[in-house]
């Protein structure tokens, strides 16, 4: 697997550099860019692009989302900046992930994680789904992009929507549950009532409770206890047989 990178401060370069071949021994750094017009030179002249782009935002000659309007960018991209404000620009522009400098090494693992699983480089496909196939992610000074599908529910508690993911991670967000509802495809999420929206898939079990309620147990677990009204359990029903 082939990467480049694109920062102008030498120690910034070298650390970046020394955490990729700790994280993934098996990724080949083919040159080191200080300038964007030097990197989109080497995109337009190499039409075999690397596997991944590492792109600080502010470098010597400007913005590196520029690079956009100038090469056609089939890599996968990750960002790295000491800079936050960037990160809805920089994930319109299909980034892989956005790390905030210091970068932490396992981070900059998951990143790279995300970016070797994903499928081969190509061109993003205009999707007809009206539905979030990501969701950006910002809670203080964190910022995150999570796929739907990796999405087991979504717990509101005291103003905080909780994502839970189906590996067992939990991420805060200032997201409402009413603005969620409207981003993520009701064929598989469910909204159980004013707490949870629920996928399909992280259902475990569902067990009868009180007359015409039901309680539902998730995969990953979680220490709440979560009924259905009657009125909704005739709809969650139904969801759950179409």
């Amino acid at each position: 697997m082939k990467a480049v990178i694109l920062e102008d401060e030498k120690l910034a370069s070298n650390r970046l550099l020394r955490l990729i071949k700790e994280v993934n021994p098996n990724i080949i750094v083919e040159k080191i860019f200080v300038s964007i017009r030097a990197i989109a030179n080497y995109l337009i002249e190499n039409e075999d692009q690397p596997d991944i782009l590492f792109l600080d935002i502010h470098v010597l000659d400007g913005n590196s989302l520029e690079l956009f309007n100038i090469v056609e960018i089939k890599s996968k991209v990750i960002f790295t900046t000491a800079y936050d404000e960037y990160a809805i620009k920089a994930f319109r522009h299909n980034a892989t992930d956005y790390l905030l400098k210091p970068i932490k090494k396992e981070e900059l693992e998951e990143a790279i994680g995300r970016a070797t699983v994903l499928s081969p480089i190509n061109l993003p496909q205009i999707s007809s789904n009206p539905y979030k196939e990501r969701i950006l992610i910002r809670f203080g000074m964190k910022i995150l992009s999570i796929k739907s599908n990796e999405i087991a529910y979504i717990f509101s508690k005291n103003k905080i929507s909780y994502f839970y993911t189906f590996d067992g991670k939990r991420t805060p967000s200032d997201y409402r549950l009413q603005n969620l509802e409207k981003m993520l495809d009701p064929a598989i999420f469910f909204r159980l009532n004013r707490q949870f929206i629920v996928h399909f898939e992280a259902i475990s079990s569902i067990k009868t409770h009180n007359a015409s309620r039901v309680k539902i147990e998730l995969n990953p677990p979680i220490n709440e206890e979560l009924v259905i009204s009657t009125d909704k359990t005739r709809i969650f029903k139904n969801w759950l047989d179409r």
